[in-house]
């Protein structure tokens, strides 16, 4: 059952304000069942943060972000845009949040078995999925949903390569969901955005993923390149799917997270980024990792998380609009 997520009044219609209400994303209506699922984006939370090595906090991810996008309450009924001039998101397109996987913790295989099956129902039912982290290691479990798309690429934004083979053991850890991607039959391609500084991943790691055919891009080369040679080297595909590691951004803006790295990515590099996706191939998957209330000053991190969230929601359908007009 769906329920929409509007306040009780006594007049006409209620006012809507941010703190009113239960803190879905963007205010979305709530569908906790996913068998009766019917949407075009479902929203979804993975408070899972076993993972973490440094600064933990990720499991509250989900609630913080969640709460930030309340600025950005019933965008989803549709918003204006005046940077670009253009309406977003609203009919016919619809979005419901989920609630969150079930997680328990000590038990990560059972927790990534919670997620991959949330995923596939999503997928069943049509809708693309958004995943709130929760650390990085979710998305190797969130991958393992698409086996059923042909010409899938990854686009990852990150400080960190995550491309360790299995430290200690640790083969599904924070640091190894590219390398585990690299391993599934049905994703060809991944490029990496926002590499720097020491992480999660050694030499002969960047020298295995560069013998895979990862694209890799530091922030370096975002800043001094521009925008646009990032957007060059963006690997044809039919299908994409984004996964944002929040430490992508530069700590200045977010340092909210549990690995914070100087000189990353600013927000409008990376949502241009995004944009372009979008108009190149079909989004059908999106996630954010490692966002940590806990350690966020004034909730910048989950601010723009969610605003983030917001842009590739609203790239994804403008450029299906655009492609159905055609």
């Amino acid at each position: 059952m769906e329920i929409i997520n509007k306040p009780f009044t006594v007049e006409e219609s209620p006012m809507c304000n941010p703190f009113v209400g239960i803190p879905t994303f963007l205010m979305a209506p709530y569908c906790p069942n996913l068998d009766e699922l019917v949407a075009d984006i479902a929203v979804i939370g993975m408070p899972y943060d076993m993972g973490t090595s440094v600064k933990t906090g990720a499991r509250f991810g989900p609630n913080g972000v969640r709460a930030a996008s309340r600025y950005n309450c019933y965008a989803h009924e549709g918003w204006y845009d005046p940077i670009r001039d253009e309406m977003f998101l609203g009919p016919p397109w619809k979005v419901v949040d989920c609630g969150d996987i079930d997680v328990l913790h000590t038990l990560y295989e059972q927790s990534f078995r919670n997620c991959e099956a949330a995923i596939r129902k999503i997928l069943e039912k049509g809708a693309v999925p958004f995943t709130i982290g929760g650390d990085h290691a979710m998305t190797t479990a969130i991958l393992r949903a698409y086996d059923s798309y042909e010409d899938l690429c990854v686009i990852q934004f990150d400080a960190h390569l995550d491309f360790s083979k299995a430290p200690h053991g640790i083969t599904e850890g924070p640091g190894s969901p590219m390398r585990r991607a690299s391993e599934m039959p049905h994703i060809g391609k991944l490029m990496q955005i926002g590499i720097r500084g020491i992480g999660s991943s050694q030499y002969q790691d960047f020298q295995d993923a560069r013998a895979y055919g990862s694209t890799i891009l530091t922030s370096h080369d975002v800043r001094t390149k521009g925008v646009a040679y990032a957007i060059s080297k963006i690997p044809d595909a039919a299908h994409y799917y984004i996964t944002f590691d929040i430490d992508g951004l530069d700590p200045s803006i977010a340092n909210g997270t549990g690995s914070p790295v100087p000189y990353g990515l600013l927000y409008e590099e990376a949502s241009a980024i995004i944009e372009a996706v979008a108009y190149k191939g079909s989004i059908v998957g999106f996630d954010v990792a490692e966002v940590s209330p806990p350690n966020d000053n004034h909730d910048i991190t989950s601010m723009y998380a969610a605003q983030l969230m917001l842009d590739a929601m609203s790239f994804l359908t403008k450029a299906r609009e655009k492609q159905i007009n055609q």
